[in-house]
């Protein structure tokens, strides 16, 4: 019994790690963005449904990558789940086909338009593992691509015309040149001597955490003289905060980086960048009045944190 339990944890584990199981509290925030920017209706099972739609969708790209990774895992790390045996790879093709079905099974119950984002989002997803992945500037701008594609379905998923704020321009932007940043230093992490490029990643990430803070605050407020200290409302300050902390720990990364790089450093620096996405995503909804879905978003920072120091983000 105690065999069959033990082995059970360790075949749990191995999908757990898989899956990266800390980057999926990273997902529904961009949905749920999209969402209420477009006047969705919190009430309707539409949020619900894009939520998962986005999730599955984020399960197939990260079981395809390591299946496409194969022979490099084999190489650069063994003791991924695929390349040590603690997942077959048949079970990962299935695993990958049910969240597939699933995405857009979900995506179609929100609607035409959101099933139709999902299949592009699927169709980019395989085309980045299976050709893109490995080229150098087009592989990180295609998954960013893959995260603004998330945020989209959320906004088709509303089934509203109505804009409830401009934030959601410079949102997309940011989240495509962040997203590339973080891509470029991710991929070169296992190559010794592609420092440089992991630092110019860096600064991407950095630079465009900074323009945030700026670019959101101008945005949402109407207020002409900064001065005016009464017209900042709760939900903006929240939203400053917020990006406050996503820049200082962009930058904190960085100067790590440049103090003290070695190619161990790269892989924490990339999993708190991905996971900083959720302070990204929280303050892009205060920014847009939306508090309470603000608060939610920030609290899965927490589960987040706590699953990254036992589990795989890069």
């Amino acid at each position: 019994m105690d065999a069959k339990v033990n082995s059970f944890k360790i075949t749990m584990k191995a999908w757990l790690n898989l899956l990266r199981v800390p980057n999926y509290f990273t997902v529904p925030g961009d949905a749920v963005f999209g969402y209420l920017i477009m006047n969705g209706k919190i009430d309707s099972p539409n949020l619900m449904y894009v939520i998962l739609s986005v999730l599955t969708c984020y399960s197939f790209g990260l079981i395809t990558n390591d299946i496409a990774d194969l022979e490099t895992d084999r190489r650069e790390r063994p003791d991924r789940p695929l390349p040590s045996g603690l997942i077959k790879v048949p079970a990962a093709k299935f695993a990958a086909g049910i969240s597939a079905a699933a995405a857009l099974a979900f995506a179609l119950m929100c609607g035409p338009r959101t099933f139709t984002i999902a299949m592009v989002l699927l169709l980019v997803i395989t085309g980045y593992n299976s050709m893109f992945k490995h080229v150098q500037l087009l592989g990180p701008l295609v998954l960013a691509m893959c995260r603004m594609l998330g945020l989209i379905m959320g906004v088709f998923a509303a089934r509203s015309i109505v804009l409830e704020s401009y934030i959601i321009y410079p949102a997309l932007f940011f989240l495509v040149i962040y997203v590339f940043g973080l891509s470029v230093s991710a991929q070169v992490e296992t190559q010794e001597d592609r420092k440089n490029t992991v630092l110019a990643g860096g600064w991407i990430v950095m630079i465009s955490s900074l323009l945030w803070i700026g670019v959101g605050f101008y945005l949402s407020s109407n207020v002409d003289d900064i001065s005016v200290m009464q017209e900042i409302t709760p939900s903006m300050c929240f939203a400053i905060c917020l990006s406050a902390i996503l820049s200082l720990s962009s930058l904190k990364n960085l100067i790590g980086l440049h103090l003290n790089y070695s190619p161990s450093r790269v892989p924490p620096f990339i999993g708190e960048s991905i996971r900083n996405l959720i302070l990204f995503q929280a303050s892009a909804c205060a920014f847009a009045g939306f508090m309470n879905a603000a608060f939610y978003i920030a609290l899965l920072y927490i589960p987040a944190w706590i699953l990254s120091r036992r589990h795989y983000q890069s």
